[in-house]
């Protein structure tokens, strides 16, 4: 057997640490001490109403509000890049606390210098009515987001009222729900009431869910994915290019046509034109990309609200994922509230009957409205609430520039 030099063999030893160390970091499966601190779940969304005669009343104070600061000069900004955390004092901290307490975020009192516990608080205050992670503690998107001119929330508090206002009259039917694509979440509504919220899944920056009003009409239980053109022309058939067994793994199968007789992948050329002529259809189940349930809401823009096999998403604070349709936390929950008691379907027997392989369509007592709508401002008990303009519709407010729609995922194909 070869013999190494013991020195060698510590080097080589230190190396092989390191590269394991860095390939585990990568992956997840660092130790504890060696791993990144754990994120913080975002909150659960809020059961006040985003759209009320209460909502714009608080939206208009709010505009009065910030345009009082921007007459009195505006806030201060924090210098090139920076990390402020508890402990720290420098001056920094002192331009820190005078934002935040013309914000509301801080009372007045404490060290001026100083990053105490108050400001940490503030800090974290802040960062959740702004959709961001609250660990209190300021770099990065946080100090960008600080950085934002008066001015600029001015007019997104303006445009967001407007929006409201244009809102109000599309939401007198009893029962209805608003999907947030700006907050990544849901809120159903009955008497003026919310009954029920969830989080969701909305379009990547390329693939922006619309700003829509329509009618779920049934709810789909172990639907079947119908690949559309533009997805299977983007995604799926580059996919398969790069990967010959994919189709296979995805349980998608490949027809002639809508309707038509099913095509042997192996004997496509799948670099010829004559692969974007196919039609692909993705069997039901659990690996499905629409999940165990779909909400059938016919509308020009071709897009829905399902389940997702892809959960862990819902863990993210900034949640623009899919291709434009939008992905259910709380389904089950939604679907009961949708059906309203039809039939005696609950969540476990909805639960059930997807557990049990039962394909079925269930239509609800009435057509129920639903509105993606797009709020990157709203106001709820006096707390003025902010969210990335990650559609870029604010005409030219803030961005925070986190291109979260370019992290890797599991599934190349998705809606």
């Amino acid at each position: 057997m070869r013999q190494i030099h013991s020195r060698n063999l510590g080097k080589a030893r230190i190396g092989a640490a390191a590269i394991l160390a860095a390939c585990a970091l990568a992956l997840g499966l660092a130790a504890p001490a060696e791993a990144q601190r754990q994120r913080i779940p975002p909150p659960e969304p809020s059961s006040i109403a985003w759209i009320s005669p209460a909502g714009m009343a608080e939206m208009s104070n709010a505009i009065a509000s910030y345009r009082s600061i921007a007459q009195a000069g505006g806030w201060p900004a924090l210098p090139g890049r920076v990390t402020l955390k508890l402990g720290d004092s420098d001056a920094n901290v002192a331009t820190l606390r005078r934002q935040l307490q013309m914000t509301g975020d801080l009372r007045s009192g404490g060290n001026s210098y100083v990053f105490d516990d108050a400001l940490e608080a503030a800090v974290k205050r802040y960062q959740l009515r702004n959709g961001v992670e609250p660990n209190g503690i300021v770099y990065g998107i946080t100090q960008r987001i600080l950085n934002v001119p008066v001015e600029t929330r001015v007019r997104q508090l303006e445009l967001n009222l407007g929006r409201m206002q244009q809102l109000m009259p599309k939401l007198s039917a009893p029962r209805f729900v608003l999907m947030n694509s700006a907050s990544f979440e849901l809120q159903a509504i009955a008497g003026g009431r919310v009954e029920l919220t969830s989080r969701t899944v909305a379009g990547k920056r390329a693939t922006p869910t619309p700003t829509i009003s329509a009618s779920i009409q049934a709810v789909n239980l172990l639907p079947y994915w119908h690949v559309p053109q533009s997805i299977a022309r983007a995604a799926l058939i580059p996919a398969v290019r790069k990967d010959p067994a994919y189709l296979y793994k995805e349980h998608i199968r490949v027809f002639s046509s809508f309707g038509g007789e099913e095509i042997d992948p192996a004997l496509v050329n799948w670099w010829g034109p004559e692969a974007e002529r196919y039609v692909f259809r993705q069997d039901f189940g659990p690996h499905n990309a629409l999940g165990t349930m779909r909400f059938d809401m016919p509308n020009k823009e071709i897009v829905y609200m399902h389940d997702t096999p892809m959960k862990t998403l819902f863990d993210q604070h900034e949640r623009a994922f899919s291709a434009g349709c939008v992905r259910v936390k709380n389904y089950l929950a939604l679907a009961e509230w949708v059906l309203a008691g039809q039939n005696g379907w609950t969540q476990d027997a909805l639960a059930s009957a997807i557990a049990g392989g039962q394909r079925a369509t269930l239509k609800p007592p009435a057509a129920v409205p639903v509105h993606f709508v797009y709020l990157t401002a709203w106001s709820e008990n006096g707390v003025v609430q902010f969210r990335n303009d990650l559609y870029n519709r604010d005409e030219g407010a803030f961005d925070g520039g986190e291109q979260v729609s370019s992290a890797p995922m599991t599934m190349s194909v998705a809606p």
